[in-house]
């Protein structure tokens, strides 16, 4: 299966190849890429409980002003961008550049340690099946334990393999960047040894497992239809057109129209891909590579859209097409990749 996707990834320009059947990322991956660091940007960097700073630079002054403005009351935490790590993702192997990693280090009292790492392995698995097209391929590791450290890693489960896609870590012993004084934390009145919890994930090895677990081939007219089903909020272009028309100059008025829609949807910073079309270009023909590029919906205009505003809204999931009057579909595209 991973042959298959790899494959569709060249063709979809995901992945590109480059030397000894090593990957670069395309154009569309590296748009894939980014939305999966904007959530995980959200989830724990822009988080609803937890101050967690970025760091660029030294992780040490960054974790010195955490604590400096958080009055040495913890929890509070540190996100980067790393290119080493002692963990090793499945499959990082398949690209030719050194890949990036997620880190996130949150420092905890000893009296909520414990807790706060349940809590987080939960959250964590929370979110990986929440962006996922199958939520029950994520699963935890078995915990290993080794002095005082805890590893527990996230595994997505699929037919040939288990991938390694987040590994969570329990420290209760110095952090090897920080001193003993440096990691001394309020509790109540008294000051403690912070322990610290922490998250890697790499971006690459996140990408490509992205694809994996969105392709699908469900049968269409007796035949395999590739797709991706990413989540909406993943994809990489969201919206698409398609036109169905028999003279030129129809087929002109609605790429105009298309153009018009495309700028209205992107000014609400909606992703949209805006192909040239042909009257001779017919509609399956035009959203087949948009399904296998994981966008979730597919704008049709056709000749009676010219007579009466209707345009057709098709589903990349369902085939389902839904009316909608162009006057409202900015607003209706819009309030749709609104929620998750």
């Amino acid at each position: 299966m991973l042959k298959k996707v790899l494959e569709l990834c060249e063709v979809r320009g995901f992945l590109k190849s480059f030397k000894d059947g090593l990957k670069l990322v395309g154009p569309v991956g590296a748009l894939l890429r980014r939305n999966l660091e904007t959530e995980w940007f959200y989830n724990l960097v822009i988080n609803r409980e937890t101050s967690v700073f970025m760091n660029e630079g030294s992780f040490v002054d960054t974790y010195e002003f955490a604590r400096r403005v958080c009055q040495e009351r913890s929890p509070f935490g540190v996100a980067e961008v790393v290119k080493d790590t002692e963990d090793l993702f499945d499959l990082d192997g398949h690209f030719f550049h050194k890949p990036r990693y997620l880190l996130t280090t949150v420092f905890v009292p000893p009296s909520l340690s414990t807790q706060f790492f349940h809590d987080w392995q939960r959250l964590r698995r929370t979110w990986w099946r929440k962006l996922s097209a199958y939520p029950g391929r994520y699963a935890f590791s078995d915990l290993q334990t080794n002095g005082d450290s805890q590893l527990l890693q996230i595994r997505a489960e699929y037919e040939s393999e288990k991938v390694l896609v987040e590994s969570l870590r329990f420290n209760q012993e110095p952090h090897p960047l920080l001193t003993p004084e440096q990691l001394f934390v309020r509790d109540g009145r008294k000051k403690v040894q912070a322990h610290y919890i922490s998250s890697n994930i790499s971006l690459d090895n996140m990408l490509l497992n992205c694809i994996w677990d969105a392709y699908d081939e469900p049968d269409f007219i007796g035949k395999p239809r590739p797709l991706l089903r990413f989540h909406r909020k993943l994809a990489p272009y969201k919206i698409s057109f398609a036109i169905s028309a028999t003279k030129s100059s129809t087929l002109e008025e609605l790429s105009s129209l298309a153009l018009y829609l495309c700028r209205k949807l992107r000014d609400g910073h909606v992703s949209c891909l805006l192909l040239p079309m042909t009257i001779k270009t017919t509609l399956e023909s035009q959203w087949a590579p948009y399904d296998e590029m994981g966008v979730p919906y597919t704008v049709i205009l056709n000749e009676t859209t010219l007579k009466n505003g209707i345009s057709l809204l098709r589903s990349r999931d369902t085939t389902l097409k839904e009316q909608v009057h162009v006057t409202k579909l900015p607003a209706y595209v819009e309030q749709l990749f609104k929620n998750y």
